[in-house]
């Protein structure tokens, strides 16, 4: 969570202990795999029946990246390049190790479910520049939204 990392963050750099070190900082939660992370997400979200999870070959962010390059470098475009460099940030998130086995990795008091739970609650601030489905009707989308909720405070503040 948000509060979380800027603890940590500040713990980084105020804590000698960490002076000149790198650390991997994990949620109080044990690892959980994609499989059980799509899991709990279904669980949260309170959807009906199995959650729809489907596994697919890591080689296929190879063939979507390589295609969005060929794009972005055969017609010049900065998107179609951004694309690929999103899909490779995707795939580097989809087979690097993320789980903290140290305990003394293990860092915040805000879970994944809890967090899960914020985010299904409350909603996430979108940002079209990391928000892989970042498109200018979502944006326009969100931006009406944030506008509505703004005039509800105001309405109730009155």
């Amino acid at each position: 969570s948000e509060p979380d990392l800027a603890s940590a963050l500040i713990d980084q750099v105020a804590d000698d202990a960490h002076r000149n070190t790198y650390w991997n900082v994990g949620g109080p939660d044990d690892g959980m795999s994609m499989r059980e992370q799509g899991e709990l997400i279904h669980d949260v979200l309170n959807k009906d029946g199995e959650p729809k999870l489907l596994g697919v070959p890591i080689g296929l962010f190879d063939f979507i990246i390589n295609g969005l390059q060929w794009v972005g470098d055969t017609f010049k475009s900065e998107k179609f390049d951004d694309a690929a460099e999103l899909g490779r940030i995707g795939k580097y998130y989809a087979i690097e190790d993320m789980h903290t086995t140290d305990p003394a990795e293990k860092y915040g008091r805000t879970t994944l479910r809890e967090h899960y739970e914020y985010i299904a609650e409350n909603g996430q601030e979108y940002d079209p520049y990391t928000t892989v489905f970042g498109s200018e009707k979502g944006k326009k989308k969100f931006a009406e939204k944030k506008k509505e909720e703004e005039e509800k405070k105001e309405t109730v503040q009155a």
